[in-house]
């Protein structure tokens, strides 16, 4: 069975808690287990009465009454009315109390101060009182009471057949107020307090939830980002070298037939490698199928950026590539975001300046690796009517892709029209153990 099936479960935490600390509520919704919780005090003060009744017939001493003779029915009838009005002890805890408390001085007074069959309707009244009430009205209820209950039982207790010696009489009204008021005050103050540290633990779960949950919407987002940039990176890519090998194949087809069909071979190379790249990252998606695509995808390396320019140069594109110093290994993302800036940077000089002179250069220093991209100006006879000449006039998801990258990994990213000599450059800088770090 759930927390949630169980009466006597915590509803916000799922734990069980003793009918002392359960939440005193009278608008939750009652079921007949819980009626009956709530009905057991007063069926229990009920019984007393019964039982006093049961032991005045079966022929037990009463104690003597005063003035005049009360017969025991009306004692037991007093201590009925306790427990009728505690029925409303939860929606009415100061009119209850008043009732009960009546009710007792009644018995005290008539019975010299010596039968205290009203008293456990008094104590189940001020502990109801002292947990529903604020502090202030609980305080003068209860003192109030406390002091009817001890003159009226003292005065009884002087006045009565036996007139009971000053030091019994204030030793027997101070217990009266210590069972009656004080120990009932007390337990209720220990169980509001329970309940104040418990509604904090289940304020502070809700809060470790909600923080664990937006942790996780945080971390999907990351996911989706990342894979949006692959998928960009893997289809931007080769999808503009079969662009650009398809129109290079129509402009040859004419004048250099055998070369166009070396071109056309290419462009169906990219679309197979395209398609197998898009596979292998969609797998990374499927939990259910590790092995659906085949082999591991393989994460990009520094290492795979001549292999980017030679395959832009069998599309038709003029890229040089220049490596100077000592290269070294790096962590997996910085490497990655080395290889898809220089893939990113290809892929756009092929769509806005085709024809144009490419340079990849790879400069690496004691402290830092610099990657850099940068295109001559497009040549205006091979640039399609009304296509853009520069990469700045849009927010494409390809240079928000190289930034997002560049910032994941602490590195620098540049990127903007060559002033000194036209076209466009990207560069990227890895600083110091950016990569290792990763």
């Amino acid at each position: 069975m759930t927390s949630a099936a169980r009466p006597d479960a915590d509803p916000t935490g799922g734990r069980r808690r003793s009918w002392l600390t359960r939440p005193m509520d009278p608008q939750a919704r009652r079921t007949p287990a819980s009626r009956l919780r709530s009905a057991f005090p007063s069926l229990l003060v009920a019984a007393v009465a019964l039982g006093y009744v049961a032991l005045d017939l079966g022929g037990e001493q009463i104690p003597a009454t005063v003035p005049g003779d009360v017969p025991p029915l009306v004692h037991a009838a007093l201590v009925l009315v306790q427990s009728i009005a505690l029925l409303a002890r939860r929606h009415r805890p100061l009119v209850v109390l008043a009732v009960v408390v009546a009710a007792d001085l009644v018995v005290l007074a008539t019975t010299a101060g010596e039968l205290g069959i009203g008293a456990l309707g008094v104590i189940v009244a001020a502990y109801t009182l002292a947990r529903r009430v604020d502090r202030t009205a609980r305080l003068v209820a209860l003192v109030a009471a406390a002091a009817a209950t001890a003159l009226v039982g003292a005065a009884a207790m002087v006045v009565g057949p036996v007139g009971s010696p000053a030091g019994v009489v204030l030793a027997t009204a101070a217990a009266r107020v210590v069972v009656l008021y004080l120990l009932p005050a007390v337990v209720a103050e220990q169980v509001r307090g329970r309940e104040r540290l418990r509604e904090a633990l289940d304020a502070q779960e809700r809060s470790v939830e909600r923080e664990r949950r937006e942790d996780a919407d945080r971390a999907v987002r990351s996911e989706r980002a990342a894979l949006a940039r692959e998928l960009h990176d893997i289809a931007g890519h080769h999808l503009s070298g079969i662009i650009v090998g398809a129109q290079a194949a129509t402009a040859l087809v004419a004048s250099d037939p055998e070369r166009a069909r070396e071109m056309l071979r290419t462009v169906q190379d990219d679309a197979r490698i395209t398609l197998g790249d898009l596979r292998r990252t969609v797998g990374l998606l499927r939990d259910d199928e590790p092995e659906a695509s085949g082999r591991p995808v393989a994460v990009p390396t520094m290492a795979g950026i001549e292999g980017l320019a030679e395959a832009a140069r069998e599309r038709g594109q003029d890229v040089t590539t220049i490596v100077e110093g000592e290269p070294r290994s790096l962590g997996p993302l910085a490497e990655a975001t080395a290889y898809r800036m220089v893939q990113e940077s290809l892929a756009n000089a092929a769509r806005h300046a085709p024809g144009a002179p490419c340079r990849v250069a790879v400069t690496w220093t004691d402290d830092q690796v610099e990657v850099s991209v940068r295109n001559e100006a497009a040549d205006p006879a091979l640039v399609a009517p009304g296509a853009s000449t520069s990469t700045s006039t849009g927010t494409g998801y390809g240079l928000a892709g190289m930034a997002e990258r560049a910032e994941l990994v602490g590195a620098r990213l540049t990127t903007g029209p060559d002033r000194h000599h036209g076209g466009w450059t990207n560069r990227l800088v890895l600083v110091g153990d950016t990569g290792r770090a990763s």
